[in-house]
């Protein structure tokens, strides 16, 4: 089944935050109103999806994941007509349409049992159990205690909302214990090298990630029964490169995969449209706007072509039929290409050299129903 990737953005303003928010900005919009939201879905649907070769004909599948900003931010007589009509609309095109939210849950009550009504368990959050990168009014202890309440409210509802954990200079001498917390709370957990956008950040040398993150998946694997991103994705994509098993299929995606420019669109709270939310962030590429009704057709013809054009050293990696060639957006920044490397290489090849060497201890069929149980 055909696969596809909406990430919609009503609003980049928040209530938190965070030294590292690669989304911010000095004057952010309110939030995206409801004609402007159906004009650009409206258009999206018309004029952008027939060029990726979305018209209704084959069987596919779409994921709405709203972004923010904080989408809790957004009134609820805003936000509910808007994700109703994206639904509805949607589902003339795919046979499948699914959506999800990610919310750093800091809110009223009223607020965030709006939110787990609308989207159910489909929502995931951020963490910072530790550190001092999040905060709302410049406290991480204040955060850290409306983040725990409004959990222990979602999970009254069965609702455990997966996390991110982003690693920067500072979080990676925390991922042991995030994972840690995971271990404990049965909550997937998703560890995020820290990304470019609208701030300054504080990166990781990347030998101290690579030793740090290769410690971490020894720790994992074959051993833990939540998910830990990366390490579950790319271990997936490993075997099935090994087996061609179907039941592996489905976790091919962001941020391994050079077609992303054929499976992802990302739309502004301004109407702006670009391939994904961290190439938004970060101003690349900037393919035309839903509300304006624009659409650079030859720039997205360039950004499709990546797959062709990979860096040299990418097209003879053993590990290219699972890595693809990394983010895109992480290879801008790192070549100023759209077609270069990215400078987390050494860290994804030192993870697929521990996933070949489990393989082989372990053997296929031991790994992959591993694999298959957790997450």
């Amino acid at each position: 089944m055909k696969r596809f990737t909406l990430h919609i953005r009503m609003t980049k303003k928040c209530n938190a935050d965070c030294s590292y928010c690669s989304s911010w900005q000095h004057q952010p919009i309110t939030y995206m109103g409801i004609q402007e939201f159906k004009d650009s879905i409206d258009y999206i649907i018309k004029d952008v999806l027939p060029l990726y070769g979305f018209d209704g004909v084959e069987e596919s599948s779409i994921s709405l994941q709203y972004v923010g900003g904080e989408i809790a931010i957004v009134p609820k007589k805003i936000l509910y007509p808007c994700v109703f009509y994206a639904r509805e609309r949607f589902s003339s095109i795919f046979s499948s349409v699914t959506d999800g939210v990610q919310s750093n849950l800091i809110g009223s009550e009223k607020r965030i049992n709006s939110i787990s009504t609308l989207f159910g368990k489909r929502i995931g959050t951020s963490v910072d159990n530790l550190g001092h990168s999040r905060t709302v009014a410049g406290s991480p202890e204040k955060y850290r205690e409306i983040l725990e309440k409004n959990i222990s409210l979602l999970n009254k509802r069965r609702i455990v909302p997966g996390r991110i954990f982003v690693v920067d200079g500072e979080g990676l001498k925390n991922v042991e214990y995030e994972i840690s917390k995971a271990n404990e709370g049965g909550y997937n957990l998703t560890l995020r090298p820290v990304f470019h956008g609208g701030r300054e950040i504080n990166v990781a040398p990347i030998e101290e990630l690579c030793e740090s993150f290769g410690k971490l998946f020894d720790d994992w694997v074959m051993k833990s029964n939540i998910s830990i991103e990366p390490f579950h994705q790319l271990l997936n994509e490993r075997l099935y490169e090994k087996t061609l098993d179907n039941d592996l299929a489905f976790r091919f995606g962001c941020p391994f995969q050079t077609d992303c420019a054929t499976v992802s669109l990302n739309l502004e709270p301004d109407g702006d449209l670009f391939v994904c939310l961290d190439m938004a962030d970060s101003n690349q590429n900037k393919l035309g706007n839903a509300i304006n009704r624009e659409f650079d057709s030859e720039l997205w013809k360039k950004l499709n072509l990546r797959k062709e054009h990979l860096d040299s050293s990418c097209k003879s990696c053993a590990y290219l039929k699972s890595c693809q060639g990394g983010c895109m957006s992480e290879a801008i920044h790192s070549t100023k290409s759209i077609y270069g490397k990215t400078d987390l290489c050494p860290l994804w090849k030192t993870i697929f050299s521990k996933i070949d060497r489990v393989i082989d201890v372990e053997g296929v069929e031991r790994v992959k129903n591993w694999c298959l149980s957790i997450g």
